[in-house]
């Protein structure tokens, strides 16, 4: 299936605005916890050394670089200048970085198709090219950590279990044995490639087409898998980030079904040792 660059620009944008709408609530949770936690043992005149290490906490919570913020509720205050930090994406500084990076990633993954896909499509497969006006758009779709269910990517190119190479460091697993198990019964598939994957989630692009229509052409189709929930197929990257983008969603807001524990009291340890 194919999607063009406006309607996957499009996509991207409204997964960015329902991350970070969906994350705000918790940050508004989170941070007054942050901001309230006292040292165990304060010393008198070290106030903005504190702040300074509440911030810290904040920024690792979020795995962000340093915020340039005097307090961590300045992060809600300026919320349109720092809620990128928590849409679901990243997007490398380094352009040129990038481009070896996509590069790279998509000269192995079609090495690796032309090498091993079936006789039958192996003339005419290529890497999918709504796939590569993706990634010229960002390099990682994620669920952040805030969210309480589901932590991975939908798409990775930092992940270095993508690329063996000296610059990006994939010898993506190819072949029937894992695209037969990520497309269920619905579908008959030809090759494939993992994408992203995480702590019970498995992202694909898989070479298929229906079982019920031997005329229908061979087309790339994009398949989830969260354990719990079971697999998905989707046609373009717009139909997958319509699910993805409320992957980690909690049931409700309340501050409990957030795992505080681990989300954000490790993170205070200069508070709270």
């Amino acid at each position: 299936m194919y999607s063009s660059s406006e309607e996957i620009t499009e996509a991207l944008e409204k997964f960015r605005a329902v991350r970070s709408s969906a994350n705000r609530p918790v940050l508004e949770k989170i941070i007054p916890v942050i901001e309230n936690t006292q040292p165990s043992n304060p010393s008198n005149g070290r106030t903005k050394h504190y702040q300074r290490l509440r911030i810290g906490s904040l920024e690792e919570l979020l795995e962000s670089e340093p915020l340039d913020i005097r307090r961590p509720s300045e992060l809600l205050e300026r919320w349109d200048d720092f809620k990128h930090i928590v849409d679901g994406t990243s997007v490398g500084s380094d352009e040129a970085e990038r481009i070896t990076r996509r590069n790279t990633f998509f000269s192995a993954v079609e090495a690796g198709l032309k090498e091993k896909s079936p006789e039958n499509v192996r003339e005419s497969i290529t890497v999918p090219s709504e796939l590569r006006l993706l990634a010229e758009q960002v390099d990682v779709i994620w669920v952040p950590k805030l969210s309480y269910q589901v932590d991975g990517a939908f798409f990775d190119l930092y992940d270095s279990s993508r690329v063996n190479s000296p610059e990006v460091g994939v010898d993506p697993p190819y072949g029937e044995e894992y695209t037969d198990y990520e497309t269920c019964e619905e579908y008959e598939t030809a090759i494939g490639f993992q994408i992203g994957d995480g702590q019970d989630l498995d992202c694909w692009v898989v070479f298929s087409r229906n079982k019920n229509d031997s005329n229908q052409p061979w087309e790339w189709r994009y398949a989830t898998n969260r354990n719990e929930c079971g697999i998905r197929v989707f046609d373009t990257i717009p139909d997958a980030f319509a699910e993805f983008a409320s992957y980690g969603e909690p049931t409700k807001h309340g501050i409990d079904h957030w795992d505080i524990g681990d989300s954000v009291y490790n993170h205070l340890g200069p508070f709270t040792t």
